[in-house]
């Protein structure tokens, strides 16, 4: 077993790192709701070897029974379900529920069951990445079982989301991340790892990491805004970056790069909006273009840079992310993927309305101080490496490809 400069001992530690190569990947973006739900019911009707979820929410609910009922019809054609649920992002979901799924074949298991990690007093980390395996097609995204989720026509609150699609040798990854999460869901000192497939696949990168350093996931944000030629474009549910992020979207915008980000202009969680509202103003001065999706709540997490990068997943731009939980990305490098999901920014910025410095909401002092603090709470819980620059924050190894960490198996 090797482990990397940087890994925690006992924690994070290496599989063999796969072949190098240049394998296509079939990737496709799903921009929605109705998009994400016909392919997942599409590709669980037709598994016959393997449905794996990993998600932070499930709940009893309309979606959530729709999806058990077609678990548990794959479980009768004799198909592996296993479903990873964290126990505080479902923590509404009666137990009962999930003994009912397990009665009917499901193998569900709860990550890291809030009894015993209390007693311990090590609640986070949390597993907050969403990581789909269905036979030989893998989904990296920010949607949950939940009816927030759901369509308006189908009887949810139609919430904005965007996910990815992918076929090929990733898909694989995304399998061995799984299976080490299965394996840790009833640890309770916290152990956790990282799993990146680096340079091994010229075409995308697969990237689950814990919140501890290195933040594989946030790095690859820095340096990819670092070197942009022409577009930084950034969706995201929860942006209210760390400071190093921030001022390399800044350095972006100021040497002419098109910076624009659109956020949720009604939030499910108005913390992070009040911080954001306390930057308005100097991410305005300083060149960055902020709006707010209008139609709905906005939950959807990628990024675009550029014509050759794109990302979907569930990092949410915010010191959270990092303090607390486990995300997941899928990195695209493919220009066909790369123009739908900017495509898709294009769209959605139609539906939204621009922030502008004469046009900011015209907040009272108390709300000015209610914004200042929890902006001051959210640089209280940033790591330290994440308020600096970031070069060289990657071990080497992962910059060759191939940082495979996880728990030895």
């Amino acid at each position: 077993m090797l482990t990397f400069p940087g890994s925690r001992a006992n924690s994070r530690t290496s599989h063999a790192v796969p072949d190098r190569g240049c394998a296509l990947h079939a990737t496709r973006l799903l921009p929605g709701m109705t998009v994400v739900l016909e392919s997942l019911l599409d590709d669980i009707a037709r598994a016959r070897e393997r449905i794996w979820i990993s998600t932070y929410i499930y709940r009893n609910d309309l979606m959530g029974h729709r999806f058990a009922d077609a678990f548990a019809a794959a479980v009768r054609r004799g198909v592996d379900v296993r479903l990873l649920y964290d126990a505080l992002g479902s923590h509404a979901t009666p137990a009962q529920f999930f003994e009912d799924m397990r009665a009917r074949g499901i193998r569900a298991r709860a990550y890291r069951p809030l009894g015993t990690v209390l007693r311990r007093g090590v609640v986070f980390p949390r597993e907050h990445s969403r990581i789909v395996v269905i036979d030989g097609a893998g989904y990296v995204g920010g949607a949950a079982w939940a009816d927030e989720w759901l369509p308006r026509d189908q009887g949810g609150d139609g919430w904005h989301e965007v996910c990815s699609r992918v076929m090929g040798p990733c898909v694989g990854d995304m399998a061995r991340a799984f299976e080490c999460r299965w394996m840790l869901a009833n640890e309770a000192d916290g152990r956790s790892f990282d799993y990146w497939t680096g340079g091994v696949y010229d075409d995308v990168e697969f990237i689950t990491d814990a919140p501890r350093p290195p933040a594989i996931i946030y790095e690859r944000h820095v340096e990819r805004v670092r070197s942009a030629r022409r577009r930084v474009w950034i969706e995201n549910a929860y942006f209210c970056p760390p400071r190093g992020l921030e001022r390399e979207l800044i350095d972006a915008a100021r040497r002419g790069i098109d910076v624009k980000i659109i956020v949720p202009r009604n939030s499910d969680l108005p913390a992070i909006r009040n911080a954001s509202l306390a930057r308005y103003r100097g991410w305005l001065e300083n060149g960055l273009q902020i709006y707010e999706f209008l139609p709905s709540m906005l939950h959807s997490k990628f990024a675009v840079i550029d014509d050759d990068w794109a990302t979907v997943g569930t990092f949410n731009v915010n010191p959270t992310s990092l303090r607390w939980v486990s995300e997941a990305n899928l990195i695209v490098k493919q220009p066909g993927f790369v123009r739908d999901a900017a495509n898709l920014f294009e769209r959605d910025l139609a539906r939204s309305e621009e922030v502008c410095l004469n046009n900011l909401p015209k907040l009272g002092a108390l709300a000015r101080m209610r914004n200042a603090l929890w902006s001051l709470g959210l640089d209280l819980l940033e790591p330290r490496y994440a308020s600096g620059r970031g070069r060289g924050a990657l071990p080497e190894p992962a910059r060759e490809g191939g940082f495979l960490p996880a728990i030895g198996v």
